[in-house]
């Protein structure tokens, strides 16, 4: 081959090359802010999944009464609340699934520099959250909408921490006798004096008033069920029944003390892309925690991620399953399984002369169309 031969051959050969640059798509994954984004392009990215659980659980509170100390004495009850405690069972766990753009798998499409006359014009349809939908063709939504919306009602609080029954007059009248001793010759002569004081009653007076006033309130109660104090009318029994007994039992938690329970609802968002033995959801005041388990598939992690720049081809997601666990102690309240993006593999496929479909959710394809 002539020296003339060689130099056209090189030159056929670079020219291929940069008509080839020219009108190739560069996709680049965007790893630090060194890329240049001011050119002819745009940024898409994949989805990720977001765990959004909902943890409705009953708070139950024991509070010691104020007259706690009298109970064995006045009452002769040894079985009360001593010592304030909270406790929380959990009642209802749900788990569902958001969407985001994840923020480790952004992509730099960049344009061809030049295009030829005869080369076709190329689409990309994206999403509300910068993912792929489409390329070269019209997006079509082929998913369902399979939201569950369940009625729940709950009974948000129970009982008061007061104890209102404490809250009555606080003072007493005190007596004192003062006796004077007056001589007269033989004659003694003691002279009284009645001095009269109001002082604040202590919290052994309160306790014996309480006692009282539970004896009077079982003896009303007595002579009510017996007819002495009022004739049975119906309902109008039952309704001074219930509020006797209601106030007895007002008088007892002075003693016994009391339950509190209220229902709460907490939501908490959670990443898996770090994958733990337990993450902690929620820890309740008692040291108790609301744990979750996020356990791949084993095929997770089998398919090795593509390079970090192509040409001519476009990003996709393979999206991986998982088990997903929620549970408090030894009791497990949740166990289902999700599509978990972020722990999928990440693929490459070919633009020349394709027409693509992603799917909305999880960032792989759906449709794929070959001319």
């Amino acid at each position: 081959m002539t020296n003339l031969s060689k130099f056209i051959l090189t030159l056929l050969v670079l020219l291929m090359a940069t008509y080839s640059g020219y009108s190739q798509i560069t996709v680049t994954k965007i790893e630090n802010k060194n890329i240049n984004t001011s050119v002819d392009g745009f940024i898409y990215s994949m989805p990720k999944t977001i765990f959004k659980i909902d943890i409705v659980y009953e708070k139950v509170q024991e509070i010691v009464g104020p007259l706690s100390e009298y109970t064995t004495e006045y009452l002769g009850v040894t079985d009360y609340i001593s010592s304030n405690k909270v406790d929380y069972n959990l009642i209802n766990i749900d788990v569902s699934t958001n969407n985001v753009a994840d923020p480790n798998q952004l992509y730099f499409v960049q344009y061809p520099i030049e295009r030829t006359k005869d080369e076709k014009a190329t689409s990309f349809t994206l999403s509300d959250i910068g993912g792929l939908l489409a390329y070269n063709t019209d997006y079509t939504t082929t998913q369902q909408n399979t939201e569950v919306i369940n009625d729940q009602t709950f009974i948000f609080k129970s009982g008061e921490t007061g104890f209102p029954y404490m809250s009555q007059y606080n003072r007493k009248e005190k007596i004192d006798t003062i006796v004077r001793t007056i001589n007269i010759d033989t004659v003694t002569i003691n002279r009284f004096l009645f001095k009269s004081s109001w002082i604040d009653k202590s919290i052994n007076d309160k306790a014996k008033d309480a006692a009282l006033q539970i004896e009077k309130i079982r003896e009303s109660r007595y002579h009510l069920m017996t007819g002495y104090q009022e004739v049975n009318y119906g309902s109008s029994i039952v309704y001074m029944d219930n509020q006797i007994q209601k106030l007895e039992n007002q008088y007892l938690e002075l003693f016994l003390g009391k339950k509190l329970r209220t229902i709460e609802r907490k939501t908490v968002y959670f990443d898996p892309s770090m994958v733990k033995k337990g993450d902690e959801l929620l820890k309740f005041a008692n040291g108790n925690a609301v744990v979750i388990k996020v356990t791949p598939d084993k095929i997770s992690g089998t398919i090795p991620d593509a390079t970090s720049t192509v040409s001519n081809s476009i990003y996709y997601r393979i999206p991986a399953s998982a088990n997903v666990e929620v549970s408090l102690g030894n009791n497990t309240f949740f166990n289902g399984r999700f599509n978990v993006n972020q722990l999928g593999a990440v693929s490459t496929i070919p633009l020349t002369n394709t027409k693509l479909q992603f799917n909305r959710e999880t960032g792989n394809i759906i449709s794929i169309e070959r001319e």
